[in-house]
């Protein structure tokens, strides 16, 4: 579980350098919200990736890679 709060830490940090951010589901996992993540742009709050939460964190790390 560390393991993957240190890599959650890290894809924040560089998503914040980017002019992003990286949100994590808090609510019951439903049709609209799957449980995972989202990335949204810090300028315009649009959602730029995962708009049900549909992202894991391989996931993010593949946005940040393209």
């Amino acid at each position: 579980m560390t393991v993957d709060k240190n890599r959650e830490k890290r894809l924040r940090r560089a998503l914040n350098k980017c002019g992003y951010a990286l949100h994590k589901s808090h609510e019951a996992v439903s049709p609209d919200n799957l449980g995972g993540y989202m990335i949204v742009d810090l300028q315009t709050f649009g959602v730029v990736s995962g708009s049900r939460f549909e992202l894991d964190l391989d996931d993010v790390q593949d946005w940040l890679d393209a």
